[in-house]
């Protein structure tokens, strides 16, 4: 299925690739967000690059150790081996500079905080995340959406106003 696939994906060679911005888009996402919501990003001109939906399954980044004490291997996994997000504890790391590296990683030109409007943790970091984005140079916009609107107009003029002012002006 894979090769009918690839096949039948490069078969119109004269199809042009969107020119839509690369984002990396973060929110602390409990569970992943409205499809709607995902539609709109891309139909504004968005190609999402990065993201944090689904999070709790890649949350821990290498295995917990079965040898010793199950309990106290998940903790130490969970606060040494975990990534950053607003509701682990980081330390003395300097909030919001894991995104900074995903962003490199992934390519992104730019960063859409998009939390859900409950979603204290997201919202109470944002403002360092923010800053770490702006000394790294990053464009960035955010908004908050609710998870039972179908309504995403508003969302749409700003995210599709934020790729339109990256692929003109910036020189990621």
């Amino acid at each position: 299925m894979l090769r009918e696939y690839l096949e039948l994906a490069g078969a119109d060679a004269t199809r042009r690739p969107l020119d839509q911005a690369r984002v990396l888009l973060t929110g602390s996402f409990c569970e992943q967000p409205p499809l709607g919501l995902i539609k709109t990003l891309e139909r504004a001109g968005c190609y999402i690059v990065d993201d944090d939906f689904v999070q709790v399954h890649r949350f821990l980044r290498s295995d917990i150790p079965t040898d010793g004490d199950p309990l106290g291997n998940l903790v130490t996994a969970f606060l040494t081996d975990a990534v950053a997000s607003p509701t682990r504890y980081i330390g003395e790391a300097v909030k919001g500079q894991e995104l900074v590296r995903r962003v490199e990683e992934s390519g992104a030109e730019g960063v859409l905080f998009c939390a859900p409007s409950f979603c204290d943790p997201a919202l109470l970091d944002q403002p360092m995340t923010v800053t770490a984005v702006e000394r790294a140079g990053v464009p960035w916009t955010a908004f908050k959406y609710s998870e039972n609107s179908g309504q995403f107009q508003v969302i749409r003029e700003q995210a599709g106003t934020f790729a339109d002012s990256i692929k003109l002006w910036s020189a990621r």
